[in-house]
């Protein structure tokens, strides 16, 4: 029966990442500090200082990346999809988990997929008002435009939140 080695806990695995996150950055501090050196000795002294914490670097990040991947399942990887994904045949696929963590694809119309969008922005919105929570800090101001006037028609109705109205006509 084959040993396997001991597993890391997070918090290990953390660690050691700060470790080899601080050694890099002390690296990266004494060739600055050897590029504004007053002496050619200092520059020696710092530069040698600095290829040893990038030598330490390079002895514990293997250990990173193996502590890293040891930790991941094999099974995790990236996927290569969008969750919402345009078709060319006019369709949206929706990639969403159910509540078993069951992939599951929907497929929608264009019009369907407009549908739920808009559904989707309105409730997050009562939501979000529910709980006291404004929109309006977010989003740009949009001035209202005048209303549509149709040619012939000499009554000018009043235009909402003071804009201007139809730009005059040009000559």
């Amino acid at each position: 029966m084959p040993l396997q080695a001991p597993t890391l806990t997070a918090e290990a695995v953390i660690e050691l990442a700060n470790e080899v996150c601080a050694n890099f950055a002390r690296a990266a501090v004494a060739r600055a500090m050897a590029g504004h050196s007053a002496s050619e000795a200092e520059h020696a002294s710092l530069t040698a200082r600095a290829e040893q914490w990038d030598a330490l670097v390079n002895e514990q990040w293997p250990a990173l990346v193996e502590a890293i991947r040891a930790g991941l399942p094999g099974a995790a990887q990236v996927e290569r999809f969008m969750p919402v994904r345009p078709l060319t045949n006019g369709h949206v696929e929706l990639h969403v988990h159910d509540t078993s963590a069951r992939r599951l694809v929907v497929l929608l119309t264009g019009a369907q997929a407009l549908a739920v969008g808009a559904h989707l922005t309105a409730y997050g919105a009562i939501s979000l008002d529910r709980i006291g929570q404004k929109l309006d800090s977010g989003l740009p101001y949009v001035k209202a435009a005048p209303p549509f006037v149709p040619p012939g028609f000499a009554g000018q109705p009043a235009t909402p939140d003071g804009a201007a109205g139809p730009p005059a006509a040009r000559p």
